[in-house]
């Protein structure tokens, strides 16, 4: 059994209004699930502008028409059942 991140999840900085994507890549025996949150609490998924993929790295999580309240600290959880792992990437929206 393992649970690993092949990476840490990407900081950015972007202006507002344009499209930030943030990566978690991880490798598990289970295979893991992936959850994200901003904050501490679960990312809320909106119709065309904020959108989880699952990938076959992990998971891709994709926030377009940025607004200054996207900014904050996203964590990427990934879980297998025998293992918890979290990693956090921050998500800096200023104005253009």
């Amino acid at each position: 059994y393992f649970l690993t991140f092949l990476e840490p999840v990407n900081n950015i900085t972007v202006v507002q209004g344009q499209t930030a994507i943030l990566h978690c890549k991880v490798a598990g025996n289970p295979s893991p699930n992936v959850r994200w949150l901003k904050n501490d609490a679960p990312v809320v998924q909106e119709p065309r502008r904020i959108i989880i993929r699952k990938t076959d790295y992990g998971s891709r999580l994709r926030i377009q028409d940025l607004d200054t309240t996207d900014t904050g600290y996203y964590q990427c959880v990934a879980s297998n059942g025998m293992k918890t792992i979290t990693a956090t990437g921050v998500l800096f929206v200023r104005l253009g």
